[in-house]
């Protein structure tokens, strides 16, 4: 359960989730990931379920701050993995890669969203820890054994096929928040295919 002074920070951080009139009230944000040589993926997130997780990985997203991150970790057929901001300077290799972040750790939030095929969970590092930050991982399968014990907080809705062919050490070009009309799939977004 999320304390009320965790809530009273997210709405002085982030007053526009507080208000009825705000994007995140008014549809699910939707983020689009580039991922060099890969292509790109959509995703729609679920701030109802994740207030917190969603506002920051916003925010990150508005600061640019996965523009050249590397997938550290892939596991075929299972999961991808990035958001780790040492990738940028010392590629995946090198010791360390897997524990940093962008210094700003959030509380972990529990929700009853399962970790199905093409859904997004934060990372932590351990289990319903207070250790999300910027890292998260996308499922390739359902990874039920996760249920509870990882936020999760977003789904893909298009791109699968892209994530499905994602190496290690595959660099994200950028990850950014779009906006489509009721109803439709994601807008075009200069420079982005579908």
């Amino acid at each position: 359960m999320i304390r009320k002074w965790h809530l009273f920070l997210l709405l002085l951080l982030y007053p526009s989730v507080s208000t009825a009139q705000s994007p995140i009230a008014a549809s699910p944000p939707e983020v689009l990931i580039r991922i060099a040589e890969r292509g790109n993926v959509f995703l729609k997130l679920n701030p109802k379920a994740a207030p917190l997780t969603c506002a920051h990985f916003l925010s990150l997203c508005r600061h640019k701050f996965y523009d050249g991150i590397l997938f550290h970790r892939v596991v075929a057929g299972v999961l991808v993995q990035a958001g780790d901001p040492q990738t940028k300077t010392k590629g995946v290799n090198a010791p360390g890669i897997g524990t940093g972040g962008s210094g700003h750790p959030i509380p972990f939030e529990k929700n009853n969203l399962v970790n199905d095929t093409g859904t997004i969970a934060m990372a932590l590092s351990s289990p319903r820890s207070n250790t999300g930050d910027s890292q998260w991982f996308i499922n390739l399968k359902p990874n039920h054994e996760f249920d509870g014990d990882y936020c999760v907080f977003g789904y893909v809705v298009k791109g699968m096929s892209v994530l499905r062919h994602v190496t290690v050490g595959d660099k994200i070009i950028s990850i950014q928040q779009i906006h489509s009309q009721p109803g439709n799939s994601p807008t075009h977004v200069k420079g982005a295919s579908h």
